[in-house]
């Protein structure tokens, strides 16, 4: 009793949000969502105060997406970095965020 009332709230829940393709195993219950369609962080966390970073690939080298909350000022602080292909891409990104998080 206890296992089919969770599944059918479980289900009635991800009704409501159509945008979200899920999936409900038998037995066990287990949901999958498509992180794509989620605006928030992928990791599922809360967090007060992020600095959230985006990394993409490009032809010629790497674009890091650096994106948070100034209170001070009350803006969002976008900014751009490319990392050509010469350039060590991990000790770039540690750059990158240590000037983030000093900034900040």
């Amino acid at each position: 009793m206890k296992n089919w009332l969770r599944q059918r709230l479980l289900h009635f829940l991800i009704d409501a949000e159509d945008s979200r393709p899920s999936r409900i195993g038998r037995g066990n219950i287990s949901v999958s969502i498509d992180e794509t369609l989620c605006d928030d962080s992928p990791s599922g966390i809360d967090l007060p105060d992020p600095i959230v970073f985006k990394v993409q690939a490009v032809s010629g080298g790497t674009i890091v997406e650096s994106r948070w909350y100034d209170y001070k000022k009350d803006e969002q602080r976008v900014k751009l970095h490319i990392i050509t292909q010469e350039e060590n891409l991990s000790e770039s990104i540690g750059k990158i965020v240590t000037m983030e998080l000093l900034q900040k």
